[in-house]
């Protein structure tokens, strides 16, 4: 049965997150043109979402029927609206207006955040019976290449990393919410269920109900704070060393008369 941390769970964390530092590494220095920063941007977000839907599939072709959980068809979770809102940002063609980094910014963002989360804390690996069963799986590897476009938005230079995201952010999560609300109302008038879509209607974990939508964008915004003005400072630093770089002092007439 799959637990937080044991060792199944540890090895997937490692083996996700060199691989996507590898990729990372490997597109900024390979990718040179915009077409091929695009491309490798467009391949994770397609990849992204053809995981998170494989499980029709796979469902059918086992036993000949599909269920289709709610967060299949519905934008459920923050993970499903990143990963839609990443998918379409990658088919824009035009990436260079002022309404592309805004989307891109929260793509980046929340997807990072998204993915980490769901990576760190995978529910649905809780009491699973393995690892490899594909509801679990698919959705493990969804979230780790979700972070791979996610994060390249950061690292392909899509925006500027500023203070003034966290602005931006904070007015997309409005964004995140109104698809909460809307997806909530249309189960309630629907008859159904509440999917608690965007955790509005109670925190994601009853053992922690102060941990309620609201204080965790709160938190994301203040790890953005934090993140954005470590990589301003590493930036600076950086840069003060290589002004301080001693060179070698040219000789002249003036210092061979002395």
């Amino acid at each position: 049965m799959g637990q937080l941390f044991d060792v199944t769970h540890i090895l997937y964390i490692v083996i996700s997150l060199l691989v996507t530092v590898m990729l990372w590494v490997m597109a900024k220095r390979c990718m040179k043109t915009e077409k091929q920063k695009n491309r490798f941007f467009f391949i994770f977000s397609l990849l992204t979402f053809l995981l998170h839907i494989s499980i029709m599939w796979v469902d059918f072709l086992d036993d000949a029927q599909a269920g289709v959980a709610d967060n299949i068809l519905f934008p459920i979770y923050f993970c499903n609206v990143s990963m839609y809102l990443l998918f379409i940002l990658s088919l824009v063609e035009n990436k260079k207006t002022r309404l592309f980094r805004f989307f891109a910014i929260l793509g980046a963002y929340g997807g990072i955040f998204g993915s980490l989360i769901s990576l760190f804390y995978p529910q649905y690996y809780l009491g699973a019976a393995s690892i490899f069963q594909w509801g679990v799986f698919k959705s493990m590897l969804s979230h780790s290449t979700m972070l791979v476009a996610a994060g390249w938005l950061l690292i392909g230079g899509y925006f500027s990393i500023n203070i003034r995201n966290v602005f931006s952010y904070m007015l997309g999560l409005l964004f995140y919410g109104a698809i909460g609300v809307f997806v909530n109302w249309l189960f309630r008038i629907n008859g159904l269920y509440d999917p608690n879509a965007m955790y509005l209607s109670h925190p994601p974990l009853a053992e922690a109900p102060f941990l309620n939508a609201y204080v965790i964008s709160i938190l994301m915004c203040l790890v953005m704070s934090i993140g954005i003005c470590i990589y301003h400072r590493s930036r600076h630093a950086k840069a003060d060393t290589a002004d301080h770089t001693p060179i070698d002092q040219p000789t002249t007439i003036s210092s061979i008369h002395r």
